[in-house]
């Protein structure tokens, strides 16, 4: 539904109230009469809103233009244009009232008589025009209004209406004045009547003319820029005129007409009549016939066929002697500077026009225009042409010709030397087969399209066409660490293979195979062949296997027969004893009184996280008082040299060792990180030393804690007094 305000309208001689959206603020203390006002939708185009400034000579009217700081500016009451009242016995103004001037009501004597309210021109002088009102009329007694138009203070225009009263509505009606600086609204009989939404129509103006003269005989297009041009209202609509002939005119916007000039003699005065009034003439709107012009004709010759590529300068002269200028109708094809200059955008049909446009002694000549065909020629030579060789045969990429002659390239050849093997294409790259393998070939490309093939670019770098081979390489498997192995591989060429490890800190090998491992892990080796004058490199081919912790020795050991085993544990899986470095072996250096007649063992395990244990089985037991020893730092970072271990474990049937050794703790004679270097040797001599010995068999243990305590417990009753 339409948004709907209300304002109440004041009688004279007493207070009143006014309601706004229906809300009423109170004005005065006595209220005569309340009511509300529906503004209906616009009625005319409306105008920019302008300030109610409503003077305060009557306390009773006040500023009427706000009621409790809620402007009456448009954009709460009323549609855009504010609200104007008529009142019989009072005098104020409102500039710029209605968005257009100023307003004025005038004092009349008395009630029952007519009230006048008057809008001028915001400009003194200035010139508007009203097509339309709205009334608002409260009393029966007003039953028509007189509107008249005012012009430099004298009455130019009257409207008589006839007021229609549909309470509490405003009415709108139309007026159809123009060209004024003043309007006047008298009602018939009663003192009081409100208007609102005035079609306001601006007094045009013209800023300029283009051209500013033309022939005598008329017909010349005038192009006139300015501003009001499609102000309503005016009969007939908007009038152009040249000096005092009416001219056949076209409204293009509000700020341009385009205008035939009509025939005249002289410079006049170029004006736009509106609803707003007459333009203003000044130096600006002037225009010049001219007596009338010498006629010319331009000679411009046929060109004939062209060539696509080349730059041709056509020519061309006017009798008048004035310099005539070219243009293009076929711009697809081509096209060329005022001066003449020709260039080719493709093959086919090229339409020149030579033209000249004439001065103030001579009319424009009749345009002349030459239709001539533009022939393709052969592209360009291709450029940046590179040759990759394989196996005999070469990929030959470039780069399209600079020109394609005006014409689509069909194909493209590629051509050998020596040899003269070709191959052709639509594209690059293009592939020559054919070859022969080792020897050297240079490539050189040609275009071709529908006028023929054009010159050979230059040739390429030379390149040699190999055959390709490849490479026989089987997996060894699982290899136990501290093992000595050599791996082999062939290539179908003949041509010998080279190794190398991808993964170093597992494995190393030789150029020629010889394989050694630094640790237990994931070993990678690879083998190439770079080939040669005759054959490509071979794809490289990888294998990957596993290195496997060696973790065990067997060997005899003096005084006992059969095989001593020693095993290693813990250390994480990378964990390994080195072959080399690990042994049963003969002690040297012990000391004094100490002999070793089981000899000893010593191990270097490398890879190893942490602690490691090793466990020695003898094939027989070691003898009663054996006492364990070891080379080595006897604390953390200290010399090595022979200390007593007590850190060992010797089993029930003194058959089996176990001792555990932590990465450079106590006996680790090896500072390197993850590496544990440590000689061990079951001694006798010198006083005795305790030897954990483990009890293999719990529940032994457990029978033999059970007797000591029936023992116990049974002493204990016998040295018990009798009751």
């Amino acid at each position: 539904m339409p948004h709907m305000q209300f304002l109440t309208m004041p009688f004279p001689g007493v207070r009143h109230w006014m309601c706004l959206a229906g809300q009423c603020l109170r004005r005065g203390v006595l209220a005569l009469l309340t009511g509300c006002i529906a503004l209906s939708p616009l009625a005319h185009a409306a105008v920019a809103p302008g300030a109610q400034g409503f003077g305060t000579g009557d306390p009773e009217l006040g500023l009427i233009g706000e009621l409790s700081g809620i402007a009456f500016n448009g954009l709460v009451a009323g549609d855009g244009q504010g609200w104007v009242y008529g009142k019989a016995d009072t005098y104020t103004s409102c500039n710029n009232c209605a968005g257009r001037g100023g307003f004025a009501l005038a004092e009349n004597g008395g009630a029952n008589t007519p009230s006048v309210a008057f809008f001028r021109a915001a400009t003194p002088g200035d010139r508007f025009g009203v097509s339309g009102v709205r009334i608002y009329n409260p009393s029966p007694a007003n039953t028509g209004m007189t509107v008249r138009g005012y012009r430099n203070g004298s009455v130019v225009q009257t409207v008589s209406l006839t007021l229609t009263r549909i309470s509490p509505m405003l009415v709108a009606y139309d007026l159809g004045l123009t060209d004024v600086d003043q309007v006047s609204f008298t009602s018939s009989h009663d003192w009081f009547f409100a208007i609102d939404d005035l079609g306001i129509a601006p007094r045009p103006t013209v800023t300029g003319v283009s051209p500013v003269s033309g022939a005598g005989a008329g017909g010349t297009a005038v192009v006139i820029t300015g501003s009001g041009f499609t102000a309503a209202g005016y009969p007939g609509g908007t009038a152009v005129r040249f000096g005092t002939t009416l001219a056949t005119a076209t409204v293009d916007s509000d700020t341009q007409i385009t205008a035939t000039a009509p025939a005249g003699t002289g410079t006049v005065d170029v004006t736009v009549t509106t609803a707003g009034g007459v333009s203003a003439t000044g130096a600006a709107s002037q225009f010049s016939y001219v007596a009338s012009l010498l006629p010319q004709t331009i000679s411009f010759a046929n060109p004939g066929a062209r060539n696509f590529g080349t730059a041709p300068t056509l020519t061309a002269t006017a009798t008048s002697g004035l310099p005539v200028s070219f243009s293009s109708s076929t711009t697809g094809v081509c096209t060329i500077s005022s001066g003449g200059v020709l260039s080719f955008v493709a093959t086919g049909n090229c339409t020149i026009n030579a033209n000249q446009a004439g001065n103030g002694s001579y009319d424009a000549a009749p345009q002349v225009t030459q239709t001539f065909t533009v022939n393709p020629v052969v592209p360009g030579a291709p450029t940046a042409v590179v040759a990759t060789a394989s196996d005999t045969q070469a990929s030959v990429a470039f780069a399209d010709p600079a020109s394609n002659g005006g014409s689509s390239i069909t194909g493209y050849t590629v051509t050998s030397s020596p040899g003269g093997i070709v191959g052709t294409g639509t594209a690059s790259p293009i592939l020559v087969s054919g070859l022969t393998n080792g020897q050297a070939y240079t490539f050189t490309v040609t275009a071709t399209n529908a006028a023929g093939t054009g010159p050979a670019s230059a040739a390429s770098s030379p390149v040699v066409p190999r055959s390709a081979q490849s490479i026989l390489f089987s997996n060894p498997g699982p290899l136990t660490f501290g093992t000595t192995n050599t791996l082999t591989a062939t290539a179908t060429s003949g041509l010998p293979v080279t190794f190398s490890s991808a993964t170093p800190a597992v494995c190393a090998i030789t150029a020629g195979g010889a394989l050694s491992f630094l640790t237990a892990g994931t070993c990678i080796i690879n083998a190439d062949q770079a080939g040669n004058a005759s054959f490509l490199p071979a794809a490289q081919a990888g294998r990957t296997f596993q290195v496997n912790p060696r973790l065990g020795l067997a060997n005899t050991v003096p005084g006992m027969t059969g095989l001593a085993n020693a095993t290693l544990s813990g250390g994480g899986a990378t964990c390994t004893l080195v072959g080399g470095d690990t042994r049963f072996m003969t002690p040297s250096g012990m000391p004094s009184g100490r002999t070793a007649p089981h000899g000893g063992f010593e191990f270097r395990a490398v890879g190893c996280v942490g602690s490691v244990t090793i466990t020695i089985a003898y094939p027989e037991p070691l003898p009663a008082g054996v006492a364990f020893w070891k080379f080595g730092p006897a604390s953390p970072g200290a010399a090595s040299s022979w200390f007593a271990w007590s850190g060992a474990t010797l089993s029930g049937d003194r058959r089996t060792v176990s001792y555990t050794i932590t990465d450079n703790g106590v006996g680790d004679g090896d500072p390197a990180a993850g590496a544990v270097l440590d000689p061990f040797v079951p001694a006798l001599g010198g006083a005795a030393d305790a030897v954990s010995i483990p009890v293999d068999a719990p529940w032994a243990l457990a029978l033999m804690s059970a007797v000591i305590g029936w023992l116990g417990w049974r002493r204990a009753s016998r040295a018990a007094p009798a009751a």
